[in-house]
């Protein structure tokens, strides 16, 4: 039987140590073969002091501007509810740990309990062993990692770098590097 196929999800935030302002999740079809993924901007709740922690320096890496939150943000229930019926009985890897903090936060904030197990292997350890157990040498695996820059390029917004993550790993799980 074959392991189960990851989901691959990221977050944005207003800084560092503050909330949730973007969700993404990615992870491959295998009957389609194509990569299926998904992203919210997140409208903070009240009780959330999002002017007090907004970091101009991460406004400028995520392009997310605080009034975007308020015009085109979900409720926090709403994609709690999303994440729940889309992403069930998966699971969940992430390339950083900030970002388990603020899925938690946000599922506090809808006081929902994600129906989905969120995975603490960094999905970037994920990965190369995945490769290392298809016998990719570090030669096959960088240009398995420079394949997934060109496909699906990483931009410091949740979807594409979750895709990012999801494309590389169907890139090395499945084979589909060219020699």
């Amino acid at each position: 039987m074959a392991a189960p196929i990851p989901v691959f999800y990221d977050c944005e935030a207003s800084d560092m140590e503050g909330y949730p302002i973007e969700i993404g999740w990615a992870f491959l079809d295998p009957e389609a073969g194509t990569v299926v993924s998904e992203s919210h901007l997140i409208r903070p709740p009240d009780d959330w002091p999002i002017k007090e922690s907004w970091d101009p320096a991460a406004e400028r890496l995520h392009g997310i501007a605080l009034s975007q939150l308020w015009l085109d943000g979900r409720p926090v229930w709403e994609i709690g509810r999303r994440m729940n019926e889309a992403l069930g009985g998966r699971e969940l890897f992430s390339d950083a740990p900030q970002d388990e903090a603020w899925l938690r936060q946000l599922f506090d904030a809808a006081g929902l309990e994600p129906t989905f197990l969120v995975r603490r292997t960094d999905a970037r350890v994920l990965i190369s062993r995945v490769a290392g157990d298809r016998g990719l040498d570090e030669a096959a695996y960088a240009r398995a990692k420079a394949k997934a820059v060109a496909l699906a390029p990483r931009r410091h917004r949740a979807e594409p770098d979750a895709r990012h993550l999801a494309v590389l790993w169907n890139i090395v799980a499945r084979g589909t590097l060219a020699p």
